[in-house]
This record gives structure tokens, C-alpha cells and sequence, in this order.
């Protein structure tokens, strides 16, 4: 039966939208989920999405008209209808487009045509490549008169469509499975906009990155480093100290109660915003269904937002007391003697850095070539060797074939460019994450996974009607004409926080949200070891792979006056940019609180400035940032204090 495509509400206040443009003439054919038409509503331009595919047999309202929510914009025929003899019949109502709307041809599907950015309509979402095509619901046919047609003659009065029969709402408008750095952001923004919320999360709220990640590692780290610093730049600054004893559980007293502090925080929020919060484990039933603690809920839009875990060895099972991940590294009972790490990504750089401070010994083995193996390789070398010298004993180009308990701790056979045992009292392996799928969804529901995640397309959607998912979870499968397909979802808070907003955002047709999407080649990455390490864009060596004719400029800190007056002359800030245009590819910073100065350098590669216009942007004087002009200079041979 054929399907009109009506004028949605987009938001709360809309009560008309104008028809701004139509992608698609009469007769043209249209796939489920294909944008049709872009209507102007009362505060943004917004693009329509088809429900089903057909051939678009009747536009109704014309390109630079207005009509009422509700009204009948245009009719899609199915494939076995005949698109000329609906258009044939189509009866428009009295008045113009700007009347009331007319009610439905007999027998055709009323459904508003959603804004891809619309919350309150359930729409179908286009499946990722390779996924089986959603079933969009049908709304209810308006039921007809004796006679036969519903739709009123042009002679009679048209006060508006037939009333459908009246259907359940919902219980909220979204729920959140997860309420980690994706899922209470989510929660939090959709409050925000005045919607019915519930996140539901296992544990405490802020997720592994608050609880067991990226906040108190940092609180781990500046204590290390002023250990460090008591004991090994104490004399040259002028100070006496006698022995230096540390107290290693209140250490981790007072990393455990900053995440306490802030995860009370976020619960705080949840009551500013009226989210509502239950603790437990969710199961994804079907679109719109949701089960927690023996409950069954319902919603117009679900957010999976469940994160990710370590990744096991096949041949060494955590334990959580001798072979441990990061969430026992940060909660030992005591300090361990010798620590080995496996893994010298950030994880496993970051514990390296804090255990050696404290006093631990420290070995760190990794398979591929460098520390930090994804940094621009200039940056990895001068890490290897600050460790080196601190005595962390680094090991790269080297394999773990085992790990054996003894007696004494446990004892690792390595081999590759290291071959050898080395012996440690627990052993960190930080190899990489995966993803909290196990019993995510009931089996009958039939979500999408791929390689242990949630199969999403490049909007976030996944293979079932408005049910999405954001953050580590996800593995995001881009077109293959996408400028950023085959590049891999990075597993990062700030990623999954800004993936979190700016779904709800589109869903709630918030500022065009819809319109912009998040560039993956460009995402900011630190590493807060000591020195620190932070990034973004293209590797000097990938830049150059692409085909780029590029220029680099690298400044040293050591030639800086405020890395010297704080004593932090070691490392570098290194920018490519492109040869022709000036556009910035890459930045690679090594040195004292270098994650703090790597937003300065996103918000110029996202305001598309130029080599010239970094250069010619005053930085105060004496800041470490003054390291960002210079680096641009030399690139363009305009340096002055190089």
C-alpha cells in the first residue's frame, strides 16, 4: 500500500515547517532511510529520511511552501503499485499547503517522514553495510468510511485527519545502557533538552574511565612524579630533604577518593537534570525494550553506551592478584618490588611511570618497534630513552610466550629481539580492550556484532529501529568512498563523550547536530607519562605515505625560557603541515604538560588555520605554548628563537 510522507514535529514548539528542498523528483525511486526532503522548522534546517522504499508517486507540497505538522508532503508507492495511478488519484485537500492537512487515501500508511536528527518519531535507521535492513513500524491506518475513501472532496470542510487509534507512549523517551564517559554524557544532555531519561548502569556511575581509568591514573601519576622530583631534583632546587618514605596505601587512598568524589558528582547532575538512574544490568530485548533487575521498560530511542574491558593472553588468565589489569595495577594492597608490563601503550606506559617513581622495578616488554608504537616515531625514541634513564628497562620487538607461577612471584619467557625470562611479583597486561558484549542482547533481538562490538554505521546506528551506540563498544563501519574508511574507532573518554552529545543532539534536532560529523583522522590522544606525550592528525611518516609535500617544524623545548625556568627542558613540539596550502596534517609534542597545549592545536586544525596564521597568532610570553609559534616557524623558516 502506498505511504504518505507527512510533516513531522521536530521539536516541542513546532507547529509548521516549510519544504526548504526536495532530493527527489516525482518518480524518482526511494530507498528506506533515504534522505527525501529537507524542511526548515522553526529553528534549524532539518533532512527527512524515507520509512520505506518505493518510487515517489506524489509530491504534495512544493519546495518554498509551509505546511502544519501532520500534513501530507508527498506519497511513496510501494514496488508493486503503480506510481502513475497513485499520483492519478491523489486528491489533495482544500486550501494550500498551509491548511489544515488532509487525512489519508484509503488504505495508505499515515507515517511522518523523521528528521535523521528527530527524537520524539520512531524512525527506521539505515543499517550499517552488510546488516540486515531494519522493519520500520506501521502506524495505524486511520479506519475508512462508509463508502470507501477517507479523504474529504475539495468541496467539503478539512479540520484535519482522521484520528488514529490511540497508542501506548512509551515509558521514556531514551534509555542509556552505561553510564560510563558516552552514557551519563548522553543522559545528562538529553535531561538537558527536557526528555524522559534512564541510564542504567552496573556499577558506580562515570564508568571505568572515572572509576578505574582515566581520572585516578592521573592522581597515581602527579603523586609519583612528586616523589620523583622530591628525590632527584630536590638538591639543584635548593632544597635539604632527608630519607623520603612513601605511603604507598594512602596513595591510593587518595586516588580512590577523588573518583568517589566525582562519581557523586555526576549523580548530582542526574538530579539537576531529572535522569533518572538505576543500578543494575540492562539486557536489550528488542527495538524500544529493555530489561533491568526483572523489569521490563520501554523507549523511543535506546543508547548502548556499555564500554570496554581488557583483553586477556590465551595462555595467562587474570587473576587479579598476580596477573592483573589496569583496575588492580591502581589498587594494589601493597607496592610491589619488580612489576612487569605487558604493553606499551598508554596504559602500560602510564604504570611504568608511576610504579619506577615510587621505587618499584620496573620492565616493560612490547612486540612492536617503539614505545607508544602509534606516536610519530621521533616521539616514541625520546620516551624510550627518558625511561631508559630513569631505569625503567623497556623492551620492544619482543614477544611473551608465557607466564609461570613460582614460588618466588612469576617468571615470563620472552622471545624475539629480547629473548630471555625475566622474573616479577605481578605482571600488567595492558594489550588492548574489548567489548561488554556478553549478554548485551537476548538472542531473539538479534544486534549486530562484529569482532566483539556493536556493528554501527557512521551515524552511530545499529542494525535495529532507533537503537543506537557510542563509545568503546562500537565498531563504526564507514562507506568505502568515506574519507575515513578503514580507519579504526578509537577507544578514548573525550571520543565516546562527544559521540554521546552529539547523538542526542541529533536526535533531538538540536543545532543542526545531524550536520556535522566527528573527523576520526583528527582525534586528540595524551599520554600522561613524565615527560608527557599528546597528538593529533598524521604521523611525519604517514603523512608523507599519503603523498603529502609536506613541511615540519620541530622546536625544543630546551630552547624555550619557561621549560627551562621550570626545569622541564627535555622533549619537543613537532607540526607538519602541507607544503601547498599550509594546512596543519599533524601535531606531535613530547615535554612537560605538552596535554595541556594540544587543545590550542585542535581548535586551530578545526578552524582550518594555517601555518601563517598560527605564527601570526600573539602567544603570551614566557608560556610553554610558545613552543606551538615557534615549531610553525620553523616550519616556515620564520623562527626566531631557533
Amino acid at each position: 500500500m502506498p505511504s504518505e510522507i507527512t510533516m513531522p514535529q521536530l521539536s516541542d514548539t513546532m507547529t509548521e515547517g516549510k519544504v526548504v528542498k526536495w532530493h527527489k523528483k516525482e518518480g524518482d525511486k526511494v530507498s528506506a532511510g533515504e534522505e527525501v526532503a529537507d524542511v526548515e522548522t522553526d529553528k534549524a534546517v532539518m533532512p527527512m529520511e524515507a520509512f520505506e522504499s518505493g518510487t515517489l508517486a506524489v509530491i504534495a507540497v512544493q519546495e518554498g511552501q509551509s505546511a502544519p505538522v501532520g500534513a501530507v508532503l508527498g506519497v511513496i508507492a510501494s514496488a508493486k503499485e503503480n506510481a502513475g495511478e497513485i499520483k492519478k488519484n491523489f486528491k489533495p485537500s482544500g486550501g494550500s499547503p498551509s491548511s489544515a492537512p488532509a487525512p489519508p487515501a484509503t488504505g495508505a500508511k499515515t507515517q511522518a517522514a523523521p528528521a535523521s536528527s528527530s527524537a520524539p518519531k520512531p524512525q527506521a535507521p539505515q543499517a550499517p553495510t552488510g546488516a540486515p535492513k531494519p522493519q520500520a513500524p506501521q502506524a495505524p491506518t486511520a479506519p475508512p468510511k462508509a463508502g470507501g475513501s477517507t479523504r474529504l472532496s475539495s468541496s467539503q470542510a478539512a479540520p484535519g485527519p482522521a484520528p488514529a487509534p490511540p497508542q501506548k507512549r512509551c515509558d521514556y523517551d531514551v534509555i542509556i545502557i552505561g553510564g560510563g564517559p558516552a552514557g551519563y554524557a548522553a543522559a545528562i544532555r538529553a535531561g538537558q533538552l527536557k526528555k524522559r531519561v534512564l541510564c542504567i548502569e552496573k556499577e558506580n556511575l562515570g564508568g571505568t574511565c572515572l572509576n578505574w581509568g582515566c581520572i585516578p591514573t592521573k592522581a597515581l601519576l602527579e603523586d609519583g612524579a612528586f616523589v620523583r622530583k622530591i628525590r632527584t631534583e630536590a638538591n639543584a632546587r635548593g632544597v635539604t630533604v632527608g630519607d623520603v618514605k612513601v605511603d604507598f596505601p594512602k596513595i591510593i587512598a587518595r586516588s580512590r577518593g577523588i573518583a568517589e568524589k566525582l562519581s557523586k558528582g555526576i549523580a548530582h547532575l542526574f538530579r539537576k537534570y531529572e535522569v533518572k538512574h538505576e543500578q543494575g544490568t540492562a539486557q536489550l530485548l528488542a527495538a524500544h525494550r529493555v530489561k533491568v533487575n526483572n523489569k521490563e521498560m520501554t523507549a523511543e530511542h535506546i543508547i548502548i553506551a556499555v564500554g570496554a574491558r581488557p583483553v586477556e593472553l590465551p595462555f595467562a588468565k587474570f587473576d587479579g592478584k598476580q596477573i592483573i589489569t589496569s583496575r588492580e595495577a591502581m589498587n594494589l594492597p601493597q607496592q610491589p618490588k619488580r612489576i612487569a608490563i605487558i604493553g606499551a601503550g598508554a596504559i602500560g606506559c602510564e604504570f611504568a611511570d608511576f610504579y619506577n617513581a615510587l621505587g618499584t622495578e620496573v620492565t616493560i616488554v612490547e612486540m612492536l618497534d617503539n614505545l607508544l608504537p602509534n606516536e610519530d616515531q621521533e616521539v616514541s625514541v625520546l620516551l624510550e630513552r627518558s625511561f631508559a634513564k630513569r631505569g625503567i628497562k623497556v623492551m620492544t620487538k619482543t614477544k611473551t610466550d608465557k607466564i609461570e607461577k613460582t614460588p618466588g612471584g612469576l617468571k615470563l619467557t620472552l622471545s624475539g629481539a629480547n629473548a630471555t625470562t625475566i622474573e616479577a611479583d605481578v605482571c600488567l597486561v595492558a594489550v588492548g580492550v574489548t567489548g561488554n558484549v556478553e549478554n548485551l542482547a537476548a538472542p531473539e533481538a538479534k544486534l549486530e556484532l562484529f569482532k566483539n562490538r556493536v556493528k554501527v554505521d557512521h551515524k552511530y546506528r545499529t542494525n535495529l529501529e532507533n537503537v543506537w551506540a557510542v563509545g568503546d563498544c562500537v565498531s563504526i563501519h564507514f562507506d568505502s568512498d568515506s574519507s575515513m574508511a578503514g580507519y579504526r574507532h578509537p577507544d578514548l573518554a573525550h571520543v565516546a563523550h562527544h559521540e554521546a552529545v552529539k547523538l542526542v543532539d541529533t536526535l533531538a534536532s538540536f543545532h543542526e547536530a545531524d550536520h556535522e560529523t566527528i573527523d576520526y583522522r583528527f582525534i586528540p590522544g595524551c599520554t600522561y607519562t613524565h615527560p608527557q606525550v599528546a597528538s593529533m592528525g598524521m604521523t611525519e611518516r604517514k603523512a608523507r605515505e599519503a603523498g603529502h609535500e609536506i613541511r615540519v617544524g620541530k622546536f625544543p623545548f630546551s630552547a624555550s625560557g619557561r621549560a627551562l625556568a621550570a626545569g622541564e627542558s627535555e622533549g619537543f613540539v613537532k607540526l607538519i603541515f602541507d607544503k601547498k596550502y599550509g594546512e596543519l596534517l599533524g601535531a606531535h609534542m613530547i615535554g612537560e604538560n605538552v596535554t595541556e597545549l594540544l587543545a590550542e592545536l585542535v581548535l586551530a586544525k578545526k578552524l582550518e588555520a594555517t601555518e601563517d596564521e598560527i605564527i601570526e597568532a600573539m602567544h603570551p610570553h614566557p608560556t610553554m605554548s610558545e613552543a606551538i609559534m615557534e615549531a610553525a616557524g620553523v616550519a616556515d623558516n620564520r623562527a626566531i628563537h631557533l
